[in-house]
């Protein structure tokens, strides 16, 4: 099967640099559409990567794209991205990699109920081409240990599905060039395995805090935020823990310098799926710093009681730090609670 651009420009950062499919995602598609030059006004959202990073990868997707002989303009490059992966899939048909439902179910004995179930908890997936739903030859293959498989899938399934697939049958340098499915029959294998897909999952969401001046139930769209804070993580675990993690994420977040000392201000909690651009809102935080007293109150978040509280400010505690505290207490508070996707 001939590769993409797409294809051969992610596959090439991949072996070149220790960048989250996230990023890598988000840069191919922002310099694929801007005459492969990174948009000036996006340079601060890439920040951590050093100039000479930036210019090898606008190489790569450059040489990716003459390479594959495609000559893309920005009006098209949605269209031609999606007409890429309709063609990769049904040379994945033609060539038996993606199976029809009922050949799927004859060869795991299963009803179509039972097939409905494991594709809802994640445990195999399906791809549609020319609107039918094909599964991967793989996932029905005898002679891989099933239950470990379907615990990977589970694992891995916040990515799309022509990711998970090339996930589980592609050698990965961080598996020492092998694939996930030549790790499924050792135990110590399979336990690297495990923390290598557990990892790649949390690359294909990012969770976004943002903190904006004084009192809001929407998040303004005519100011600048206070502050910003993000990080990968797996768009199932606790939204408050999700949340705590791009707050103590080092190194992405800002502004850098020292927190002004706002006494009124409002948090927001967002969700941004690899490749996209809009962020999908979770929670909103009220937060008032009353003296020696801060006040909270949770104007929206999926699976959390909307609620008022007041607990003790420590002393000299910035911005951030009151942030990291509200948001902690959240955390401990509804531990259990799942993201609003999840629910």
């Amino acid at each position: 099967m001939v590769e993409s651009s797409w294809d051969i420009a992610m596959r090439r950062i991949d072996a070149e640099f220790d960048v989250p499919q996230f990023v890598a995602s988000s840069l191919v598609r922002k310099i694929a559409a801007s005459e492969f030059r990174l948009p000036a006004t996006d340079r601060v959202k890439f920040q951590r990567l050093p100039d000479h990073v930036i210019e090898r990868i606008e190489q790569i997707v450059r040489d990716a794209y003459l390479e594959a002989s495609e000559d893309v303009g920005r009006e098209i490059l949605r269209e031609r991205f999606w007409q890429q992966a309709l063609t990769a899939r049904r040379d994945l048909v033609a060539d038996g990699e993606l199976i029809s439902e009922a050949d799927f179910r004859q060869r795991l004995g299963l009803t179509q109920r039972r097939v409905g179930k494991m594709l809802a908890d994640g445990r195999v997936f399906s791809m549609a081409v020319d609107n039918v739903t094909y599964y991967p030859a793989l996932l029905a293959d005898p002679a891989l240990d099933r239950k470990r498989l379907q615990e990977i899938c589970r694992i891995i399934a916040p990515a799309p599905p022509e990711s998970r697939l090339d996930f589980l049958s592609a050698p990965r340098g961080s598996l020492g060039n092998r694939s996930p499915l030549q790790m499924l029959g050792d135990d110590v294998d399979f336990k690297r395995l495990r923390q290598a897909a557990v990892a790649w999952a949390a690359e294909w969401s990012r969770t976004v805090v943002r903190m904006y001046v004084g009192e809001h139930e929407e998040e303004p769209t005519d100011a600048e935020p206070l502050y910003t804070a993000a990080a990968e993580a797996d768009p199932r675990s606790p939204l408050w823990q999700r949340a705590s993690e791009a707050l103590h994420a080092d190194g992405n977040e800002w502004p850098l310098g020292p927190n002004p000392d706002i006494r009124k201000f409002t948090l927001f909690v967002a969700r941004q799926v690899a490749g996209a651009s809009m962020l999908t809102p979770e929670a909103c935080v009220q937060i008032i710093v009353d003296g020696e007293l801060i006040q909270i109150r949770i104007v929206a978040a999926p699976g959390t009681a909307l609620h008022s509280e007041t607990f003790a400010r420590e002393k000299r505690e910035s911005l951030v730090e009151i942030a990291k505290r509200v948001v902690s207490n959240l955390c401990k508070r509804f531990s259990s609670t799942m993201s609003g996707g999840d629910e």
